[in-house]
């Protein structure tokens, strides 16, 4: 019998030595949303037309100076190849919890359609986000 209470406090202490370590995200990026505005307080996957357009993601566990981009697509916009972003932003890692990019129209306003934002990491697709322009 006390071989067998001291297996089942040995389990016990093993249990309580790993909840007290807690459990971290995976490296790299999670939580991707978009927001019609710069403090993520309006998060949406719609837009308007002249909306300045913000994707969010936090990123956890990447060294500083990994290379972020973040590539724009146009899914159904005519003329607009669906496989080719129109505007691309690259970002030196700095330590940052959560790292946003935009994107605003120059040309009087985004066409209503579906569009696509990837986000990548040192050049591995690591997100992405679904939204639409009406």
């Amino acid at each position: 019998m006390n071989k067998k209470l001291s297996i089942l406090f040995a389990v016990i202490a093993l249990l309580a030595a790993t909840l007290a370590c807690g459990t971290s995200a995976p490296a790299g990026v999670s939580n991707v949303r978009m927001a019609s505005d710069a403090e993520a307080a309006n998060i949406t996957t719609t837009f308007a037309p002249t909306d300045i357009i913000y994707v969010f993601f936090d990123v956890n566990e990447v060294e500083t100076g990994a290379a972020f981009q973040v590539r724009w697509y146009a899914l159904n916009v005519d003329g607009q190849d669906p496989n080719e972003p129109f505007t691309v932003t690259d970002y030196s890692y700095n330590d940052e919890s959560t790292i946003y990019a935009q994107i605003e129209s120059t040309d009087g306003g985004f066409p209503a359609a579906q569009y696509k934002v990837e986000i990548y990491l040192n050049d591995a697709l690591v997100g992405e986000q679904q939204f639409t322009v009406q």
